[in-house]
C-alpha cells in the first residue's frame, strides 16, 4: 500500500505529460496566428476579438487569445501587444495606375503661381522623353490671383518641345503652342462636352474635359514595362498605408490584362476592383465578346466608369444655376443622354455595374433620372454615383428609390472648402458634400480618395469624414459639421461598405470565419483615439490573404 502511494504522484505527472503531449498534437496547424490584440471584426454585431487564426488565406478562427492558442498552432505568430486590428482598408475610388505613372512626370502641386510653374519645369526638364514634357497637379485656386493661366510663358520658355500640364482634378490641361501644332487643332474646333479657350482669335492653351483628348491622344502611351513599374510603385505606396483593395476608376483592356498577369505571378498582391473606361474597345471585348463580368480571387471586372461632367474647381461641373463667380456658365454635361442610356441598358443586360462621375447638382439630377429609367424600381444592381458632390434636396430620394450607392471622397470636402463658397454661394454650398445625408438614404456609403487628386492615406479619409477637417486641422470648427459621419460608420465606409458596393461583402470587408484574411494593424485605436492624435496613426502590419505584405 505504501508502495502504491509512493508511485501515485509519478503516475499523475506521467498522465499529465501524456495529456499535454496529446493536446499539443491535437492542435490545428495554421499559417498565421495574431493574438493579444483588439480586433474590430465589423461583422453584423460589430464584435471585438483578441486573436485570429489564418489558413490558406482565410480566417479559420477568431476569438479570445486563449481560445485561439489552445486550438491552433503556427510557426508564425504576431503578438499584437494590445494594438488594434481592422479589416483591410478599401479605397472605393482611385486612379492607381495613373498614380504610379506620375513618377515620370513633374509635380506642380507646390506652385503658388504660373511663374513658379515655369521655374519647376526648367528645374526638372530632364524628365522629358525628347518630345513631351508632362506636368501635373497645378491648381489656380491656391494662387494669389486665382486666375486661369494662358500659355504665353510656356511658349516663350519651351519652343521646341510639347508641354502638357494637367490640372489637379484631371479635368483641364494647359498646353503650349508646340503641342497644339503637333495635335493639329484648328482654331475653329468645337468639341461636344469640352471647351477650348480662345481669346482675340487665338487658342490660349486651356483645354477642358472632352476637348483634352485632342492633345492627350497624341502623347505616346507608356509601354508595358513602364506600366508594370507604375503598378508596383503604386502598390508599395498603398499597402504601406493599409490599403488591401483598390477600386480603380477607368481602365482599358490592356491594363486589365497586365494587372491580371502581375497578380497571377504574385508580384501584384493588392486586390483590384476595376471600373472599365467608357470606350469602344472595352464594350466590344467585355460586353460583345466575353459577355459577363470577369472575376478572380484578386481581380473583379464588373463595372463601367462614365464621366457625366467635369469638376467644380475648373467650373466644368454642370449646375442647375450659373456659377456664383462666373455668371456666364453653368458648366456642361459630357454625355449625350440618349447614347448614355443605351449604354446603361446594355451593361445592365450583361450584369455590369454603372459607376458614373457626377459633381454638379444638374448632373446628379440627370444621372439619377437616367438610372431610374433603366432600373425602373428597387433592385440589387448596386449602381453607383461617383462623387455626388452637389445634389438638390429634391433629388436625394432617388438614391433610395433605385438603391443607388453614393461613392464619395471626404478629403474633397476638406480640400475644396476654401474656394467652394466662391463657386457656389452660401445657400447652394449647403447642398454639397452631404455625406451623412447621403448615407441615410440606404444606410451605406463607400469612401475613397480619388488619389492622386488627393493623397492616398486612408487615415486622412477617416479624419475628414468624422471631423470634417483637412490634415492641417482646418477649418477649426469643421466644414459643415452636421454632415460628418460617426467613427464606426466612417470605418465601415472604408471596409465592409465598399466591399458591398463591389459585390464582395461575402469575401472581404470584415474579419469573419471563411472570409479573406485581409487585415491591418495600427498603432492607434482610431475608434477611440483623441482627435488630435489620429493623424499620427501609423500602419504596423498590412496582411493580404494571410500574407504579411508590409511590416513597419
Amino acid at each position: 500500500m505504501m508502495f502504491l502511494k509512493k508511485i501515485q504522484p509519478n503516475k499523475i505527472i506521467l498522465f499529465f505529460l501524456i495529456f499535454c503531449f496529446i493536446s499539443c498534437n491535437n492542435k490545428i496547424e495554421v499559417d498565421l496566428i495574431s493574438h493579444n490584440g483588439i480586433i474590430y471584426s465589423l461583422d453584423n454585431n460589430n464584435n471585438v476579438y483578441e486573436a485570429t487564426a489564418i489558413k490558406n488565406g482565410k480566417i479559420v478562427g477568431i476569438g479570445k487569445t486563449h481560445q485561439i492558442l489552445n486550438k491552433y498552432q503556427s510557426k508564425n505568430k504576431i503578438d499584437l501587444k494590445g494594438k488594434t486590428a481592422y479589416p483591410g482598408f478599401i479605397d472605393a475610388h482611385c486612379h492607381f495606375l495613373y498614380h504610379g505613372l506620375q513618377q515620370a512626370m513633374i509635380d506642380l502641386s507646390s506652385a503658388n503661381s504660373f511663374e513658379e510653374i515655369i521655374k519647376i519645369l526648367k528645374k526638372n526638364n530632364d524628365k522629358n522623353d525628347g518630345d513631351w514634357l508632362i506636368g501635373y497637379g497645378w491648381d489656380q485656386n491656391q494662387w494669389e490671383d486665382k486666375n486661369w493661366p494662358n500659355n504665353e510663358l510656356l511658349n516663350k520658355n519651351f519652343k521646341n518641345i510639347n508641354v502638357v500640364l494637367n490640372r489637379i482634378d484631371g479635368h483641364a490641361i494647359m498646353v503650349n503652342e508646340t503641342a497644339i501644332s503637333t495635335a493639329k487643332v484648328p482654331l475653329d474646333t468645337l468639341v461636344s462636352g469640352g471647351y477650348i479657350e480662345k481669346i482675340n482669335g487665338e487658342i490660349t492653351g486651356l483645354f477642358m474635359d472632352n476637348a483634352m483628348e485632342l492633345i492627350l491622344e497624341k502623347i505616346p502611351e507608356a509601354n508595358e514595362e513602364s506600366k508594370k513599374k507604375a503598378l508596383l510603385k503604386a502598390q508599395q505606396d498603398c499597402i504601406s498605408l493599409g490599403l488591401t483593395t483598390v477600386d480603380i476608376a477607368g481602365l482599358n483592356k490592356q491594363d486589365i490584362e497586365l494587372i491580371n498577369n502581375l497578380q497571377r505571378t504574385g508580384e501584384l498582391k493588392i486586390k483590384v476592383y476595376a471600373m472599365l473606361s467608357d470606350n469602344e474597345e472595352n464594350f466590344h471585348y467585355f460586353i460583345d465578346s466575353i459577355g459577363k463580368p470577369l472575376k478572380t480571387s484578386k481581380l473583379n471586372v464588373r463595372s463601367f466608369k462614365f464621366f457625366a461632367d467635369g469638376s467644380l474647381g475648373s467650373r466644368g461641373a454642370c449646375l442647375l444655376k450659373p456659377y456664383s463667380d462666373e455668371k456666364t456658365t453653368n458648366g456642361m454635361l459630357l454625355q449625350q443622354q440618349e447614347l448614355y442610356e443605351e449604354k446603361l441598358k446594355k451593361i445592365k443586360d450583361f450584369g455590369f455595374q454603372a459607376c458614373t462621375h457626377a459633381i454638379g447638382d444638374s448632373t446628379n439630377r440627370t444621372i439619377l433620372k437616367s438610372y431610374g429609367k433603366i432600373l425602373k424600381t428597387s433592385n440589387d444592381f448596386r449602381w453607383r454615383v461617383e462623387h455626388v458632390q452637389c445634389i438638390s434636396p429634391e433629388d436625394i430620394h432617388l438614391l433610395k428609390k433605385y438603391n443607388i450607392i453614393p461613392s464619395v471622397q471626404p478629403t474633397h470636402a476638406t480640400s475644396d472648402f476654401s474656394w467652394a463658397l466662391l463657386r457656389l454661394g452660401k445657400n447652394r454650398l449647403h447642398n454639397c458634400y452631404r455625406y451623412q445625408t447621403l448615407f441615410e438614404e440606404n444606410r451605406i456609403i463607400a469612401l475613397g480618395t480619388d488619389f492622386p487628386v488627393e493623397e492616398i492615406n486612408p487615415i486622412h479619409t477617416f479624419y475628414a469624414a468624422v471631423f470634417r477637417k483637412n490634415k492641417d486641422g482646418l477649418p477649426l470648427n469643421g466644414f459643415q459639421k452636421n454632415e460628418s459621419l460617426n467613427r464606426l460608420d466612417a470605418l465601415k465606409g472604408m471596409t465592409i461598405w465598399p466591399a458591398l458596393a463591389n459585390f464582395e461583402e461575402n469575401e472581404k470587408g470584415s474579419l469573419e470565419i471563411n472570409k479573406a484574411a485581409d487585415m491591418i494593424v495600427l498603432d492607434k485605436d482610431i475608434l477611440d483615439e483623441n482627435q488630435k492624435e489620429i493623424l499620427k496613426t501609423k500602419v504596423i502590419y498590412t496582411i493580404i490573404d494571410g500574407e504579411i505584405v508590409y511590416q513597419n
